[in-house]
């Protein structure tokens, strides 16, 4: 999956995937609005997700970022706000 992701990134050129993946982002939140705000299932959030996905993916590999110090990241960001939310409880 790398090297396909590396490929159509170095296709088209940095600037050009950065404004298509702010475009995704406001594509997902537009999604996360119908799904939240309104109470409405949407059958468009996961490809939307995925879209996102895909395009961070991208710019994680340009700059050698690996899945896991990706997940690495994620585990602690997720610890610290466990903890925050456990010291908001007391």
């Amino acid at each position: 999956m790398k090297e396909k992701l590396l490929t159509i990134f170095n296709h088209y050129d940095p600037k050009t995937q950065r404004n298509k993946l702010c475009e995704e982002f406001r594509e997902l939140q537009d999604e996360l609005h119908e799904v939240y705000d309104n109470d409405k299932l949407s059958d468009n959030l996961v490809s939307e997700i995925a879209d996102n996905f895909v395009l961070m993916l991208q710019f994680a590999y340009d700059n050698e970022i690996t899945l896991e110090e990706i997940k690495e990241e994620m585990e602690q960001k997720i610890e610290r706000q466990l903890k925050r939310i456990e010291n908001e409880e007391k």
